[in-house]
């Protein structure tokens, strides 16, 4: 069996002297009449006892253990009277069947000294017990502050996020409404002008047709960012058709890499805001995967876990940077994301090498949303 340390012994004793403070400080109203009334019958059942063995064995010790739990159950008032009726049955117990002078006055100077004792003792109970309350105050005072910064800290990350959608939006709006006719109309002009050049010169015509063939190109994949950009909400229903026009439109932007999906519809997605979020997620990781990871193939698969579901992306390429590497606002916009779904979120190393992006939404994460949006939308007001 192993020895305590000396270190660890205060500990202990510190550990016990807190728990009984804090235990007896709680007690309700009428645990603590019950508590008066078994002190007073300890107190008398200790003189009784000091009466029996008579002047020759001394009590005062025993005395000690109903003052001191006065203290803290009542407080100072209640440790100084349960003081007082210590020494005068003490008193009492001492005196009987003794006449002699010299004996009471020593007595009286005995009890004298008992009672200035155990009023020592009350005042370093009552002053230990207000200073492990001064400090329960100050952990509450300060477990509030932190709660509230933590608070101000979630909305003001739920108020970026919000700003980012909405600046996101507004990108798309100018995207479509104002590049996308600029483009039309490009590619109109580029189309007449290879209609002209074709009778004169096909040579040019043909280069006429390949331009206006690149700018319908651009005019499609400008269509397809501003299409994405715009999504504040997915039907739960188009999730599926979603992912993949968003696979379509990455093989078109990096053709180099092979996207592969597999998305099986989920009953557990019935709301869109909460579909635009796990599809934004899916975003993410699929364009980090193909810009950064080098990768040659990336898996996107939703699988129906029942309850829940499961979204996960896998590539191929070189892994995980090292964490000092990691500058990107990606990661941690996706974290967010998935801590407002209340859903479970990882990256890891893929097995064969490079990365897997896994998003677990369980059933209890459609409460979880709920309410987050709940308090989103007092918080706006």
């Amino acid at each position: 069996m192993s020895k305590q340390s000396p270190l660890e012994k205060p500990a202990a004793a510190s550990r016990a002297v807190k728990w009984t403070l804090g235990y007896f400080s709680r007690l309700p109203v009428e645990r603590k009449t019950t508590l008066i009334l078994g002190l007073m019958g300890a107190v008398t059942a200790i003189g009784w006892a000091d009466y029996i063995s008579g002047i020759q064995m001394s009590f005062v010790v025993f005395y000690v253990v109903p003052v001191g739990v006065a203290v803290i159950t009542l407080g100072r008032t209640g440790g100084v009277i349960m003081a007082c009726a210590s020494v005068g049955i003490r008193f009492l117990a001492d005196s009987t069947d003794y006449a002699d002078g010299w004996l009471e006055t020593w007595l009286w100077w005995n009890s004298a000294g008992s009672l200035l004792v155990y009023l020592a003792i009350v005042w370093m109970l009552d002053a230990l017990s207000n200073f492990q309350k001064q400090l329960e105050y100050r952990v509450q005072v300060r477990t509030a502050e932190l709660e509230q910064e933590v608070q101000k800290r979630q909305a003001a990350q739920r108020d970026l996020l919000e700003l980012s959608a909405n600046e996101r939006a507004a990108m798309g709006h100018e995207l479509h409404d104002q590049l996308g006719q600029h483009l039309v109309g490009t590619a109109l002009a580029a189309q007449v002008l290879a209609h002209k050049l074709q009778t004169r010169d096909p040579v040019a015509g043909r280069e006429a047709r390949q331009i206006a063939d690149l700018v319908e190109q651009g005019i499609a994949q400008t269509r397809q960012l501003a299409h994405g950009m715009m999504m504040t909400s997915i039907e739960p229903s188009r999730f599926d058709t979603e992912l993949d026009e968003l696979c379509a439109s990455l093989k078109q932007q990096y053709p180099r890499v092979h996207c592969h999906s597999h998305v099986e519809v989920s009953p557990l997605l019935r709301d869109p805001m909460m579909t635009a979020q796990l599809f934004r997620i899916a975003q993410e990781a699929l364009r980090n995967a193909m810009r950064h990871s080098r990768a040659t193939d990336v898996w996107l698969s939703v699988a129906d876990l029942r309850p829940g579901l499961r979204l996960s992306v896998e590539d191929n390429g070189r892994g995980l940077p090292p964490p000092c590497e990691r500058h990107g606002m990606g990661l941690r916009i996706m974290q967010h994301r998935a801590e407002r779904l209340g859903a479970e979120f990882s990256i890891i190393e893929r097995e064969g090498g490079g990365t897997c992006v896994t998003c677990i939404v369980s059933s209890g994460s459609l409460d979880f949303f709920s309410h987050a949006k709940h308090e989103d939308a007092d918080f706006s007001r």
